[in-house]
């Protein structure tokens, strides 16, 4: 208040107090050398502050987001053209999820500045959030227009097609970026072979899956994926064993790979490591439909067929459409009945 009243003398009386004491808070936003700062630079100090308190709590739950906005604001009152802190508002916003906040920050930020993509690229992704298909489907394309079809964007499009099942259209965008050699390529023939996959166009899938181990041999999803999908056809079970095992040493905590290295050891006929893993899989994830139906099939070749019964059971009441494995349930659950 008294900066913007050209009133500075006052701010040396909240600096010391009556024991001569410094007011370290005061002296850091405020001043440098003994003088005065301007208000750009104390706009900036504002911006330090709420950066510090990120790194000086080790959980989110401890820090107070409303005060770091409240910071924030003084900071685009001092300098309304400091799009650091706009993003940095954006960011407090989206991180307590409060969407429509984030969209009004973000958009205050100059397209000239270098905050100024990663917000567009968040507005599109709390598009998917925001609104239903068709709607956002269309922001997003408008923003991609706005920032003259950047890859950033243009990702987010094929991520939100990909989300949403429309694995044709979402193909396509990903083809674009590996077209035009975007950065992380391996990355993206990997998720072009995802939506390949589920378009029943394995041929496709398992090239992309190879060439993006070409450029990066050990990412466990990559690995897992391809492992997976051979272990399904049957094919290469010695080789998809050996890389489930290194996709799991990577990544230890993915119950997804921890699912297909146990599922690798029944396709290999070792039943007894098989359900050893895949029973730590349920310890993890108890309601995922797939491992469930997996250790049926274990339990139900070990001969444990009451057992069988009861995960098949529960995989069948916890399947989503995604899962794709309701039909094979309920025929093995017949067969059961029948027999």
């Amino acid at each position: 208040y008294f900066i913007n009243n050209n009133d500075t003398s006052k701010i040396n009386i909240y600096l010391i107090d009556n024991e001569k004491n410094t007011n370290n808070l005061i002296n850091f936003i405020f001043f440098k050398n003994n003088q005065l700062k301007n208000s750009d630079e104390i706009s900036n100090s504002f911006i330090e502050i709420v950066k510090a308190s990120f790194s000086n709590f080790s959980s989110s739950e401890e820090i107070n987001y409303n005060l770091l906005i409240f910071y924030l604001s003084i900071s685009t009152l001092l300098n309304s053209e400091n799009n650091e802190a706009w993003f940095l508002t954006g960011q407090l916003y989206q991180i307590i999820e409060e969407y429509e906040k984030v969209e009004f920050y973000y958009k205050k930020i100059s397209s000239h500045s270098s905050y100024f993509i990663d917000a567009q690229r968040n507005i599109a992704f709390n598009y998917g959030k925001l609104f239903a298909f068709e709607k956002a489907e269309q922001k997003i394309k408008d923003l991609i227009q706005i920032s003259k079809k950047h890859p950033d964007l243009i990702k987010i499009l094929a991520d939100f097609y990909r989300s949403n099942r429309y694995f044709e259209l979402a193909a396509k965008q990903y083809s674009e970026l590996i077209k035009n050699k975007d950065k992380n390529i391996w990355n993206l023939l990997y998720l072009r072979g995802i939506c390949y996959e589920r378009l029943n166009q394995w041929d496709l899938a398992e090239k992309d899956f190879l060439s993006s181990l070409d450029l990066k041999p050990d990412s466990p999803n990559v690995l897992n994926y391809l492992a997976y999908g051979w272990i399904e056809k049957d094919e290469n079970i010695d080789l998809s064993l050996n890389m489930l095992e290194e996709a799991y040493e990577v990544n230890p905590n993915s119950y997804y790979i921890l699912d297909s290295l146990a599922w690798a050891y029944f396709k290999n006929n070792d039943l007894a490591k098989a359900v050893e893993l895949m029973e730590e899989v349920i310890k993890i994830a108890p309601g995922e439909a797939i491992s469930l139906d997996h250790l049926g099939d274990i339990y139900f070749a070990l001969g444990r067929k009451r057992e069988a019964y009861f995960m098949w059971n529960q995989a069948n009441d916890l399947a989503e459409p995604e899962d794709d494995i309701s039909d094979s349930v309920r025929l093995k659950l017949q067969r059961y009945n029948a027999g």
